[in-house]
C-alpha cells in the first residue's frame, strides 16, 4: 500500500453545515489520518461464519451450565428482524453471559423440546443473529461494513438480509457497505448503490455475473454487446434474430447498467489486451451522445415508449398479432385493443407499461408481453430498426 491515499467527504453537523474533506495516507507502513472524527463503525469480518467451537473467544463458555450463567431473552427487535431473515421463530432464543458486565455472549437456541447452544448452530444462523444484534445496538449514523454478506447463507436469506439492511439504513440513518459475489445480494439494490471493481477500476451500476465474465473475457462467443437494461437486451436480441440468426448465435448481449456506465464497461473490455473478442455499447435513444462506430443507439427516445407507442397507434391492425404473440387467444381483438389503450392511460411510468398490459390481458407474464410486442415492432416497423440492425450485423461480422 506504499503511497496509497484515500480522500473522502463526511458530514458532521456539530462541526460544519457543509461536507468536510478528509484524507488518509499510508506512510512509513502505517495509516495516517488528518483530524479523524468520531463515528460508530461496526465491522463484520468473514470469520463471523467460523463455527463457535473453532473460535477462541467461545472456549470460556464450555461447561458454562455449571457456572450459573446470566441468561436473557433476545431483544424484541432482534427476534423480529433476524427471525424474518432466517424464516424461523426466535421467541425462545436467548443470550448467555458469564458475568453481567461481559461484552461477550453465546447464543442459546430452542427447537421443539430441546435447548442447544451456539456450539450447535449453523454458521449462517449465528452470523445473522449476531449482525442484527450489533446493528440494532449501533448508534444512529453508524458505518456498517460487511465482508461477503452471502457467506453461509441460503439465497433467500441473503435477499432478506439486504432488505433488512435497507430498512435499517432508512430507520437509523446508517451507511452500509458490503462486498459480495452473489447476485442475490444485489437484487433489492438500485443500480447507483452497486459498484463493481474490474482490474483496479470501479464501475457504478448493475452488472450481472454474466456481464462481468464478458468484461473480463470469460464468455464463450465472438462478440459482446452491452446495453442498459433487460428491455434493451430483449430488443437487441430480437433485432439480430430477425435480421441475422448467425450473428445472434455469435453474440453475447448483457445489461450493464445505465448510461454512461455501460460506455465505460465497453471501453474497458476493448482496452483489455488479454481479450480478443470486441464489444460495443447500445444506449437508449434519449441519451445525450451521438452514435459512432463503438456506440449505437436504439430507435426513438425511451425504448419502452417507442415500442408501445407504435403498437398503440396501430392497435386495430396489429391486434391479431398481439393476440398471438402475447398468448391470449381467449380475448377478442376488440378486447385486446381496449386493453392496450387502458394500460397506456393507467401507466405513468413507461418502464412499467408492459407489466400493466400483462395484467389487462388476463395477468399474462410481463416478459411474454414485452417480448411479443418487441417482435411485432421489429417485424412491422422495419424502417425504424433497419439502420441499427445493419450496424449490429456489421459489428458482429467484422473480422477486424
Amino acid at each position: 500500500m506504499a503511497d496509497w491515499r484515500i480522500e473522502y467527504d463526511i458530514l458532521d453537523r456539530e462541526v460544519a453545515n457543509a461536507a468536510l474533506s478528509k484524507n488518509a495516507r499510508f506512510v512509513a507502513a502505517k495509516w495516517r489520518r488528518d483530524n479523524s472524527l468520531d463515528r460508530d463503525v461496526i465491522v463484520f469480518k468473514i470469520q463471523r461464519t467460523v463455527p463457535a467451537g473453532e473460535q477462541t473467544r467461545y472456549k470460556k463458555f464450555i461447561g458454562m451450565t455449571q457456572r450459573n450463567p446470566i441468561i436473557t431473552p433476545l431483544p424484541v427487535a432482534v427476534r423480529r428482524h433476524a427471525g424474518h431473515i432466517l424464516g424461523k421463530d426466535l421467541t425462545a432464543f436467548k443470550l448467555a453471559k458469564l458475568h453481567k458486565t461481559d461484552e461477550d455472549y453465546i447464543l442459546l437456541g430452542y427447537q421443539k423440546a430441546n435447548d442447544y447452544s451456539q456450539f450447535h448452530f449453523g454458521a449462517g444462523e449465528a452470523s445473522i443473529i449476531e449482525m442484527v444484534t450489533r446493528i440494532e445496538a449501533a448508534d444512529n449514523e453508524a458505518l456498517i461494513l460487511i465482508e461477503e454478506i452471502e457467506n453461509g447463507l441460503h439465497p433467500v436469506a441473503t435477499e432478506r438480509m439486504v432488505e433488512y439492511l435497507i430498512g435499517a439504513a432508512e430507520r437509523k440513518r446508517l451507511q452500509v457497505i458490503f462486498t459480495t459475489h452473489s447476485e442475490y445480494a444485489l437484487k433489492k439494490l438500485p443500480p447507483e448503490a452497486i459498484w463493481a471493481c474490474i482490474d483496479g477500476e470501479a464501475y457504478q451500476g448493475r452488472l450481472s455475473i454474466d456481464s462481468l465474465r464478458a468484461i473480463t473475457g470469460g464468455g464463450e462467443k465472438e462478440r459482446v454487446i452491452f446495453v442498459e437494461d433487460d428491455f434493451a437486451v430483449d430488443w437487441v436480441e430480437d433485432i439480430l434474430r430477425q435480421y441475422d440468426m448467425k450473428a445472434l448465435a455469435a453474440t453475447e448481449i448483457h445489461a450493464a447498467g445505465g448510461y454512461p456506465y455501460l460506455i465505460s464497461v465497453a471501453e474497458h473490455h476493448n482496452k483489455n489486451p488479454s481479450i480478443s473478442k470486441r464489444a460495443i455499447a447500445v444506449v437508449d435513444g434519449d441519451q445525450p451522445i451521438a452514435a459512432s462506430g463503438k456506440i449505437l443507439k436504439l430507435p426513438g427516445e425511451i425504448p419502452e415508449s417507442e415500442v408501445y407507442g407504435y403498437i398503440s397507434e396501430n392497435a386495430q391492425s396489429l391486434s391479431s398479432l398481439v393476440q398471438q404473440r402475447c398468448q391470449c387467444p381467449n380475448l377478442s381483438q376488440d378486447e385486446i385493443v381496449k386493453a392496450i389503450k387502458k394500460a397506456e392511460i393507467d401507466t405513468t411510468d413507461p418502464h412499467l407499461i408492459f407489466r400493466t398490459l400483462g395484467e389487462c390481458l388476463g395477468f399474462m407474464s410481463e416478459i411474454v408481453v414485452r417480448r411479443g410486442m418487441i417482435s411485432i415492432y421489429d417485424e412491422r416497423n422495419k424502417s425504424s430498426v433497419q439502420s441499427l440492425a445493419k450496424s449490429l450485423v456489421a459489428f458482429v461480422r467484422d473480422d477486424n
